[in-house]
């Protein structure tokens, strides 16, 4: 217990080695510690300050750890700057009601300009679990207080020398600079150009073609080099012979044959003329005006049950309950009968009209079918796991 006041409370340690056996016994310098701990709990800021004004040996205990408070300066100079918890309170939950509690529940509003002691429970736990990471390197096995503080401030590590904390400043002060800018919250910059100043396009545009031809090896692909400063008229004498070559010569290599290229343009354009006839000028001639009403109207009332059928089946799935399975069962039944009846249709259909039901009727059995395959898939897992359709 000592070992660990000492340990989490760096003060009491020192006030114990300077005052014990010298200026208080051992006796009533724990009377005075555990009086100054009953005082902090009990937030009674009042008496509190009453008694410390009047014994100086409890206000010692009263005051706030100046060696935890060094300690906990050295760390902050070590964390990144931009990292500002205390700014950032407004962005938690402790402006509300029920939040940020102290100790024991009861908030309480405290002179910022005294010396005494204001822990909170936060700060205990933090200062306990840091005790408890660092943990006890003390070789020392006895339990005499003197003996534990003695150990105990030898093993504190020197506190750092003034050019290790300038160095520590100046580094902090370079990573300040650094995250002052943050480059995701700037404004793009737009990259630096030459302004483009074309005095003479022909004599730009002749230099950028050499240019090209240039690194190519300085050959034209075996073609006659031409003068590129022509005139209008003179280009398009250039062009009409070099149009009249190519049809006294024709091309070498032509890249579709043009017999072949007449004949399918021809055939899309029958079936464009064909196809808008059917749809837009006479919709009575389509695949479902070539049907007698009755079945007409059985195939659309069939596709319609069997819509609403496969949306009650893969809504079903997967079947985790005993309902659900009833549920796949009754649409298993119905689809079945829907199905029969559409085989029916196609059997006593009129010959010159078979062709066109079976393309009607060829989707919905397609879909039928790709339910039914899927719940016989489920009852062969089903089987191979010894279990019941999906476990019911």
């Amino acid at each position: 217990m000592i070992h660990q006041i000492f340990a989490e409370k760096p003060a009491v340690r020192r006030a114990y080695l300077d005052f014990v056996p010298k200026k208080m016994s051992e006796t009533r310098f724990w009377e005075k510690y555990c009086r100054a701990e009953y005082l902090v709990r009990t937030k009674n800021t009042a008496a509190a300050t009453a008694e410390a004004a009047g014994d100086e040996e409890l206000a010692i205990f009263l005051k706030n750890d100046d060696i935890l408070a060094k300690e906990a300066k050295l760390k902050i100079k070590r964390v990144d700057p931009t990292l500002d918890m205390e700014a950032d309170t407004g962005d938690d939950y402790i402006h509300l009601p029920d939040h940020g509690i102290h100790r024991d529940g009861s908030k309480e509003t405290v002179d910022a300009d005294s010396e005494l002691a204001r822990r909170t429970l936060s700060q205990d736990l933090n200062r306990h679990a840091a005790v408890v990471l660092e943990g006890r390197s003390l070789d020392v096995e006895s339990t005499d207080p003197k003996t534990l503080a003695e150990a105990l401030a030898r093993s504190k590590k020197e506190p750092p020398s003034t050019s290790n904390v300038d160095d520590d400043n100046h580094e902090r002060l370079m990573k300040v600079a650094r995250m002052t800018e943050i480059e995701d919250l700037q404004a793009p910059r737009s990259l630096l150009y030459a302004p483009l100043c074309i005095k003479d396009p022909r004599e730009y545009f002749d230099s950028q073609q050499a240019n090209a031809l240039r690194s190519l090896g300085g050959s034209n692909g075996g073609r006659k080099a031409h003068s590129c400063s022509l005139s209008t008229e003179e280009v398009f004498h250039h062009l009409m012979d070099q149009m009249s070559s190519v049809k006294v010569n024709r091309l070498n290599c032509p890249i579709v044959q043009s017999d072949m290229a007449l004949k399918v343009l021809n055939e899309l354009n029958e079936g464009i003329s064909r196809s808008r006839r059917l749809n837009l000028k006479n919709p009575q001639e389509g695949l479902l005006g070539q049907l007698p009403q009755h079945t007409r109207d059985e195939l659309m009332d069939h596709w319609t049950a069997i819509q609403e059928l496969l949306r009650h089946f893969w809504s079903s799935y997967p079947i985790t309950s005993a309902v659900l399975y009833n549920k796949v069962q009754r649409v298993k039944e119905a689809m079945t009968q829907i199905y029969q009846k559409l085989q029916l249709i196609k059997e006593l259909a009129q010959p010159d009209v078979r062709h066109e039901i079976s393309r009607l009727v060829k989707p919905m059995t397609q879909a039928l079918d790709a339910a039914f395959n899927h719940d016989l898939e489920q009852q062969q897992k089903s089987s191979k796991a010894g279990n019941r359709h999906n476990g019911f």
